[in-house]
C-alpha cells in the first residue's frame, strides 16, 4: 500500500439576515457535536473556514465555540483558512471590495486566534481566470476548488491527485481539486465504502493526496444528517478508521502540504462552479443577475453604493470611522445567499434579501451623511446607466427616500428606499417559471400530497408536495414593481388580474418613457395606443418630507374605447411583510364613519369609491397609505406568492401585496384626465386604531 494523505477542509456559513433559531438550531445540531467530535481526535488533522456572518453570531452567543477553536489551533490540529468575511461571489463585487473583506477575514483570524491564515474559501466555488492576481495580491497562497474546474480545464481525473498552480506571472495561486467522489460520499456513504476508495486509489498512484472540501452542514444541519452523522456515529465511525489507517493515510494541513510537495503543474481554470451550480445559471454565476432581474437590481445597487463609497474623500477621524463602517454595511451586502436561488431557498426568501437590503441602505446613508453633511435639503436626480446595460435610468434621492426608475420597463418604479426605516418597499419577487414546477405537477399527478421519501442528499427529489402549492403555479408577465399603469376592460374581473389572464386595451404597461428632471423630481412620459388610438400618458414624481407625490396626465383624442379603467399597480413589501401585525385600511369617499380596518395581507378584496386606502403596522411601526383627490373608482388588492423549492421542501413564499387603483374614464365626456397620488410613509396620526 502506497502512503497517502488526506486533506480535510469544511466550511461552516450562515447568511446574513438568516433567521438566529435556525442558527441555533444549526449549532446544536451540527457546528457543536462536529468540533466537540474532532477535538477527542486530536491527532486527525483538518482545515476550517467559518463566513463572518458565522463568526458574528459565535462572537456574541457561542465565544466558547469559538475559544475550544484557538486551543486546536494551538496545538497544531487545526487550521483556518481566510476568504471574503462575509461570503461574496468574488467575480460579483469590485477588486476594492475583494481585497477588502478578504483583509477583514484575515485580520480577525490573526487577532482573534494568533493565526496567520495561508488559504481561503472560494464561496459557491465560483471561479474567474482573473482571480489570481487578485487573490495573490491578498497575500493569500491557495485555495480549493471543485475537480469539476480542473475537468474543464482538460485533465483527466486520474491526475488530480496533489496540486496546481494557476495565474501568470507573478500572481499565480495554488489549487487544490476536492474530490467529487468524496464530497457525494462523506457523510452519506458506509464509511467502509469511503475507506475502500482511498485504498483503491492510494494502490495505484504513488503517494497520491485525497482533497476534501464542503459544507460542514452535511454533519447535522442539512436534512436527515444528525442521525446519521451522530446518533449511528458516521463521524465517530470516521475518525476511527482514519486514526487506525494512519500508517498509510495521513492527514494534512493544506499549508503544510504545499511547503513541503511540488506542484503537479500549472494550469489555466474557466470561468466554473460546481455542477449543480453550473446547471442552474447555464454556465455562469452571472447569469443569475439576469435570470432574476429583482437580483440584478440588488447587485447594481450594491455596486452603485460601492462606487459611491470609493469616491468618498474623508479627513477627520470620526468621518474615517464613519466610512469604515459603511464599508462594513456594504460588505454584509454582498453576502452572496440573497442573490441566487439553487436547492435552498436563497433569492425567494425575503428577510435573506431584506437583510441585504437593510445593510447597503445604511451604507447609502452614510456616504451621503458624508457627502452631504452640510445640507440637510439636499436632493438629487441622476439620470444613469444604473444597471450597465447601455440604457439610461434615473435615481432620486434625498436625507428620506432613494428612488430608482426604469424608463425602458413601462418608467416603472424598481426601487423604494424608504432611509428613516432602512427598508426597500419594493423588495419584490415576481412569480416565474421553475424547472422543477414540472416535477410539482408529475407529483400532483402521482399522489395527492403524501410526500417523497428523503433522499440521501440536498440535490435528490424534493421531500414532499402539498396540493395547494400545485393550485400557485402562476407566472407574471411583468416584474412585481411599482407605478405600473394599464388601461383594461370596465369588465375586467379583479381574479383575472390577480392570475394574469386579463386583457389589456393599451400598451403602456411596458413601454419606453421619456425623461425629464423638474425642480422637485422627475417627469416621465410615453406616446402609445389605448383601444387603438394614439395617446398619451405622462406621470410626474415628486418628493416632499415623507410624502411621494404622483400626478397623471392622459390624454386620448380619438377615443376608439371610450370606456376604460385605468389602473395603477403597486407592489409592496413591509419590514415584517406579512406578519399578522398589518392591516388594510380604506376610506370610502363621503363615509362619515372614518377609515375602515380590512383584512390582514394574505387576504384579497375589492372596494369601490375610495378617497385613501393604505397599510398600517398596529404596533404603530411603518406604514403606507395612498390618498386621492379624485376618489378610486375601484382599489383592488391581493397577496402575490411564489412556489420555490428548498433543501426541506418546496414551499410557499408570500412575496409582496399587490395594490391597484383604478379609475373609470371615459373619453367620450373628456379627451384628457388628470388623476393624482399621493403616498405616505410612516405612522400619520389620522390613521385608523385597531
Amino acid at each position: 500500500m502506497n502512503e497517502a494523505y488526506l486533506a480535510l477542509a469544511f466550511h461552516l456559513h450562515q447568511p446574513i439576515g438568516n433567521f438566529e433559531s435556525v442558527i441555533d438550531r444549526a449549532y446544536q445540531n451540527c457546528y457543536r457535536p462536529f468540533i466537540d467530535l474532532f477535538a477527542a481526535y486530536s491527532d486527525i488533522k483538518f482545515s476550517l473556514h467559518i463566513s463572518g456572518c458565522l463568526l458574528d453570531y459565535l462572537e456574541a452567543k457561542q465565544p466558547d465555540f469559538l475559544n475550544k477553536l484557538k486551543k486546536m489551533v494551538a496545538c497544531g490540529q487545526l487550521e483556518l483558512m481566510s476568504g471574503g468575511y462575509y461570503e461574496p461571489i468574488l467575480i460579483a463585487i469590485p477588486e476594492r471590495d475583494v481585497l477588502g473583506q478578504i483583509a477583514m477575514m484575515s485580520d480577525y483570524v490573526r487577532k482573534k486566534f494568533d493565526y496567520k491564515p495561508q488559504g481561503m474559501w472560494i464561496p459557491e466555488r465560483v471561479w474567474d481566470p482573473k482571480l489570481p492576481p487578485v487573490i495573490n495580491k491578498a497575500k493569500i497562497k491557495y485555495c480549493i476548488l471543485d475537480d469539476t474546474h480542473f475537468l474543464k480545464a482538460g485533465l483527466a481525473k486520474d491526475r488530480l491527485y496533489g496540486y496546481f498552480l494557476t495565474g501568470g506571472g507573478k500572481g499565480k495561486v495554488a489549487v487544490f481539486p476536492s474530490d467529487k467522489k468524496l464530497r457525494y460520499s462523506i457523510p452519506f456513504a458506509p464509511v467502509s465504502e469511503v475507506m475502500a476508495y482511498f485504498m483503491e486509489i492510494a494502490t495505484a498512484h504513488e503517494n497520491p493526496l485525497f482533497t476534501y472540501g464542503d459544507d460542514g452542514e452535511k454533519f447535522g444541519e442539512w436534512p436527515g444528517t444528525y442521525k446519521w452523522v451522530y446518533e449511528e456515529k458516521w463521524l465517530v465511525n470516521f475518525l476511527n478508521e482514519l486514526r487506525k489507517n494512519s500508517t498509510w493515510l495521513t492527514t494534512v494541513h493544506f499549508s503544510d502540504y504545499l511547503e513541503t510537495y511540488p506542484a503537479l503543474g500549472e494550469i489555466e481554470i474557466p470561468q466554473s462552479s460546481y455542477d449543480e451550480m453550473l446547471e442552474w445559471t447555464g454556465g455562469s454565476w452571472l447569469n443569475f443577475l439576469t435570470k432574476y432581474p429583482e437580483s440584478g437590481q440588488m447587485h447594481k445597487k450594491m455596486l452603485y453604493v460601492s462606487e459611491k463609497l470609493s469616491a468618498t474623500r474623508v479627513k477627520t477621524k470620526s468621518d474615517i470611522n464613519k466610512l469604515n463602517q459603511a464599508k462594513c454595511l456594504l460588505y454584509k451586502g454582498q453576502c452572496n445567499c440573497a442573490y441566487w436561488h439553487g436547492v435552498f431557498g436563497g433569492l425567494y426568501l425575503y428577510h435573506l434579501r431584506s437583510a441585504i437590503y437593510a445593510n447597503l441602505i445604511q451604507a447609502d446613508k452614510k456616504a451621503d451623511e458624508l457627502l452631504h453633511k452640510k445640507d440637510n435639503l439636499w436632493q438629487e436626480v441622476k439620470i444613469i446607466d444604473f444597471d450597465y446595460d447601455g440604457k439610461k435610468e434615473i435615481v432620486v434621492e434625498n436625507a428620506d427616500f432613494s428612488l430608482y426608475f426604469d424608463p425602458q420597463d413601462g418608467g416603472v418604479l424598481k426601487e423604494l428606499d424608504f432611509r428613516p426605516n432602512n427598508i426597500n418597499l419594493v423588495n419584490t419577487l415576481a412569480r416565474r417559471k421553475e424547472t422543477y414546477h414540472e416535477k410539482i405537477k408529475e407529483a400532483m399527478n402521482k399522489s395527492t400530497g403524501c410526500g417523497k421519501p428523503l433522499p440521501a442528499t440536498i440535490h435528490g427529489d424534493i421531500r414532499a408536495v402539498d396540493s395547494l402549492i400545485s393550485q400557485k403555479l402562476i407566472y407574471d408577465r411583468f416584474g412585481r414593481y411599482c407605478l405600473r399603469e394599464y388601461f383594461i376592460s370596465p369588465e375586467t374581473k379583479r381574479t383575472s388580474f390577480m392570475d394574469n389572464s386579463f386583457e389589456e386595451l393599451g400598451d403602456f404597461s411596458g413601454a419606453t418613457y421619456q425623461v425629464k428632471k423638474e425642480n422637485t423630481g422627475i417627469a416621465l412620459y410615453s406616446r402609445g395606443h389605448i383601444g387603438g388610438s394614439a395617446a398619451v400618458l405622462s406621470k410626474r414624481i415628486g418628493l416632499k418630507s415623507a410624502t411621494i407625490a404622483v400626478d397623471y396626465s392622459i390624454e386620448n383624442k380619438a377615443a376608439k374605447t371610450p370606456d376604460v379603467l385605468f389602473a395603477v399597480e403597486f407592489n409592496l413589501t413591509l419590514p415584517f411583510l406579512n406578519d399578522k401585525r398589518y392591516r388594510y385600511f380604506a376610506l370610502s369617499c363621503g363615509s362619515k364613519r372614518g377609515a375602515s380596518i380590512l383584512g390582514d395581507l394574505d387576504k384579497d378584496g375589492a372596494l369601490s369609491n375610495v378617497s385613501s386606502f393604505g397599510i398600517k403596522d398596529k404596533e404603530e411601526g411603518l406604514g403606507i397609505c395612498f390618498e386621492f383627490p379624485d376618489a378610486a373608482s375601484e382599489v383592488w388588492y391581493f397577496p402575490v406568492s411564489t412556489v420555490s423549492q428548498s433543501e426541506r421542501a418546496y414551499e410557499l413564499n408570500f412575496q409582496c401585496a399587490c395594490v391597484v387603483l383604478l379609475w373609470r374614464l371615459n373619453f367620450t365626456k373628456s379627451k384628457h384626465y388628470n388623476r393624482k397620488i399621493n403616498i405616505a410613509l410612516g405612522t400619520p396620526p389620522r390613521w385608523p386604531k385597531d
